[in-house]
């Protein structure tokens, strides 16, 4: 957001952060990916510029099936499958929710893009490509 609105960021080395993260709740937990997945849909929802957020949702409306498929088959995880559709359909419903802040974040845009965005996929990269790590990434 702060990139958005043309404002900088930078990094201080010497900072000490600490940040407990989602160490509260287990890495196997189905209320884990729920809300992993619920949270990042408002996010990209709340963010995402207008020309950009239909196709992004739909792409990840794909890939949020395949995830929840592939939690049934290959992990036999039956509580993240159920969690990945209860935050698709929670999302549905709260987006109204969130249309407001939308409007506001979208209003204080100084830029149409989003500063710092890869032009290609991240999962294409590791699944697909075997990218592993983040200095073997394309520059661009």
């Amino acid at each position: 957001r702060l990139r958005a609105r043309g404002r900088g960021l930078v990094c201080v080395p010497q900072s000490v952060v600490y940040h407990v993260g989602g160490a509260t709740l287990k890495k196997g937990s189905p209320r884990k990916t729920y809300l992993n997945f619920r949270n990042n849909l408002l996010m990209l929802y709340k963010n995402l510029p207008e020309a950009e957020l239909q196709r992004v949702m739909r792409v990840r409306w794909c890939l949020d099936y395949l995830a929840a498929l592939q939690t049934l088959l290959a992990s036999r995880s039956f509580g993240d499958f159920k969690a990945i559709i209860r935050a698709r359909k929670d999302f549905k419903k709260q987006r109204k929710d969130f249309a407001a802040d939308r409007r506001k974040i979208q209003e204080s845009r100084t830029t149409a893009h989003i500063p710092g965005k890869t032009p290609f996929s991240l999962l294409w990269q590791y699944y697909i490509k075997g990218i592993k790590e983040y200095s073997r990434l394309p520059k661009y």
